[in-house]
């Protein structure tokens, strides 16, 4: 480590010397006794001297410490300073939702409201459990911690990228992939990750329309937004297929592009294991039960009468407009579908949107805090490390 410093030179006609005081590491006696040697400046000797308060004095400033905390952060924690920064002022902007939120949780049934809270942590649990059934299918693995710190802090991008549910997973946080190999398991259980997160509502999707239809009940916009899910399902197993058998498109994209060839070839080879795919399937479709008993939950903890239909379509249908919400995770839109399919369930406007924002209280908010919380402990745990 290279550390520079001022000096007062004055003119000398001797030999020149040393040059330890560009470095700490290569003189260690520089330190402890006050030392004088020359160095040469155009062709003309010049005399210094430096002593050991000099250098004490440098290495414990305030601005040296603080240098030293900026040099150990990489690009991602800095992304994710710039995420915190951006979600303080998303809360500011959704203030109003927020103070709804506040009301509603004010006039709810505590019980339930905790009985939320606890599907909250078996939703993430959930999730985490999909990222290691979406390792292991691609012969990889995945602590159950790393698995909820990497659900948590990529489901904050994900709320601030446009289509953050599919760009987050670009996403690699430092702890998780220490080696190359290691990133490209990641890359690969991604990519299982993301497309069964959209097969498994694809799954729920079909008996719930299914069942609207013969009910007479259509959703406005449903049926367009069913099919863009069925059509980004389609895209992402030919995209996959045409990349891991050198197809057509393959080859078309990759025609004169090395470092295409390169990435594409790292994050889209992978040998799947079927078993351990469906059972990804399995658990990806358990959350989505936890979204329709959330619903349920919120309908018991505003005091009104639950509907199983009523969550259960309600759910499917938000959460179908959610897949193809290019922004924040589906702000706006998932409220006003939800409200707008309540309300064919008897339920009127207040409570129909007292329902919604405990939702996605729980489903959207608390996973959301935890996430940030993850990235404020780990630019704390940096800061801490130099002090």
């Amino acid at each position: 480590m290279v550390i520079q410093y001022q000096f007062a030179f004055w003119g000398a006609n001797t030999k020149a010397g040393s040059l330890c005081f560009f470095s700490l590491s290569q003189r260690s006696d520089c330190i402890g006794k006050p030392f004088e040697d020359n160095v040469v400046v155009n062709n003309t000797y010049l005399h210094y001297s430096i002593t050991k308060s000099a250098l004490l004095t440098s290495t414990d400033s305030p601005s040296f410490k603080s240098n030293k905390f900026f040099s150990k952060i990489g690009w991602k924690e800095l992304l994710g300073i710039a995420f915190i920064l951006v979600a303080i002022y998303f809360f500011w902007k959704e203030r109003k939702e927020l103070s709804s939120l506040g009301q509603s949780l004010q006039n709810t049934d505590i019980l339930w409201l905790w009985i939320g809270v606890a599907f909250t942590v078996i939703y993430v649990l959930l999730q985490a459990g999909l990222y290691i059934y979406s390792f292991t299918a691609i012969r990889g693995s995945i602590s159950w911690m790393n698995a909820i710190i990497l659900f948590l802090k990529r489901n904050v991008i994900a709320v601030f990228l446009p289509g953050g549910g599919l760009t987050a997973l670009a996403y690699m946080p430092s702890g998780i992939a220490a080696t190359d190999k290691d990133k490209q398991a990641v890359y690969h259980a991604s990519v299982i990750y993301g497309f069964i997160g959209i097969f498994s509502v694809f799954i729920v999707a079909v008996p719930v329309l299914l069942y609207l239809s013969m009910q007479h009940k259509p959703v406005p916009g449903t049926t367009a937004a069913f099919i863009t899910v069925v059509a980004m399902l389609i895209a992402i197993v030919l995209f996959v297929r045409s990349v891991q058998h050198r197809g057509p498109f393959y080859r078309w994209a990759i025609k004169g592009r090395p470092k295409l060839n390169k990435l594409l070839t790292e994050v889209f080879s992978f040998d799947l294991i079927m078993q351990q795919f469906w059972y990804a399937v399995i658990v990806s479709s358990l959350i989505e039960v936890v979204g329709v008993i959330h619903l349920y939950i919120a309908m018991k903890a505003i005091g009104v009468e639950p509907s199983w239909p009523g969550s259960v379509v309600a759910y499917i249908i938000s959460t179908i407009f959610l897949i193809i919400s290019p922004f924040l995770r589906g702000m706006g839109a998932i409220e006003v579908s939800l409200m707008l399919i309540l309300k064919g369930y008897g339920y009127t406007a207040i409570q129909s949107l007292e329902i919604a924002i405990l939702f996605r209280f729980f489903e959207f908010w608390l996973p959301l805090v935890a996430g940030l919380v993850t990235y404020a402990t780990k630019v704390r745990s940096l800061w801490s490390a130099d002090k």
